[in-house]
């Protein structure tokens, strides 16, 4: 209910800020940087409500709140620096009374009534632990995503079946260095395991050629023949000559 009250603040301050673009006439066209803010400030405002839709949908999930707060948090930040920005550089011959109508009805007490700010550091290092993980939080985002089956060379498959055993290995070296023993049979292939994932997972594909054309012998770029064709019609050697 907060959140939801807070977005239709936003969405007035919007509505507001809107009206005032109609003192710029055919000019608002032209004022790219006004129309870029407003832009942000609406796209921001949008996702809010369509953070909140989800939360309400999903609500129940392990995590799902601090997310949510973390997600809105940032998009109210976003749309009120966004519509501030504007009322700062409203332009137009009428620009500096625009201005001062929408500071009035967007901010009538100054900074007193820009309240949002980032999420504090204690909640994106949650997020960021829910979303590193294995999560409820992680089981919902993996919905929908195709994962191959058991023994097929997938990259994204094999990186959902990875984080757990990765971070088991984690545990367990951290552990090692805690207790300053050597690990056991079980713990050593654990982290072997671990390890071969990894470096599997990192490995990039590799091009010898962009195209079958340029695998075949003795090809030559059609810009480097254009090129040998119009110095030997110019009859120069040397490009800045040509040029």
């Amino acid at each position: 209910a907060h959140h939801e009250k807070q977005l239709l603040r936003l969405s007035n301050n919007f509505a507001l800020t809107a009206d005032l673009c109609f003192t710029l006439g055919g000019r608002l066209k032209f004022e790219e940087l006004l129309m870029g803010r407003l832009a942000d400030a609406l796209g921001s405002i949008y996702l809010g409500y369509a953070t909140l839709h989800h939360y309400h949908r999903r609500r129940g999930i392990d995590g799902l709140e601090a997310l949510t707060e973390h997600a809105l948090l940032r998009l109210e930040r976003e749309a009120q620096d966004a519509l501030y920005a504007a009322s700062e550089n409203f332009p137009g011959p009428l620009g500096p009374i625009a201005s001062r109508v929408m500071k009035i009805g967007c901010f009538p007490l100054g900074g007193f009534t820009r309240p949002y700010a980032d999420p504090c550091d204690d909640l994106t290092k949650e997020v960021s632990r829910l979303l590193t993980t294995p999560s409820a939080i992680r089981d919902m985002f993996e919905e929908g995503i195709y994962t191959a089956p058991e023994g097929t060379v997938h990259q994204v498959t094999d990186l959902i079946n990875a984080l757990p055993i990765c971070i088991e290995a984690d545990r367990v070296a951290s552990l090692l260095r805690r207790e300053k023993r050597e690990p056991t049979a079980e713990e050593t292939n654990l982290i072997a395991k671990a390890d071969a994932l990894r470096d599997a997972l990192i490995q990039v594909d590799v091009f010898e050629h962009a195209t079958a054309e340029e695998a075949q012998p003795g090809y030559v770029r059609p810009a480097l023949l254009g090129t040998e064709e119009r110095f030997a019609s110019l009859d120069k050697t040397v490009f800045r000559e040509a040029a």
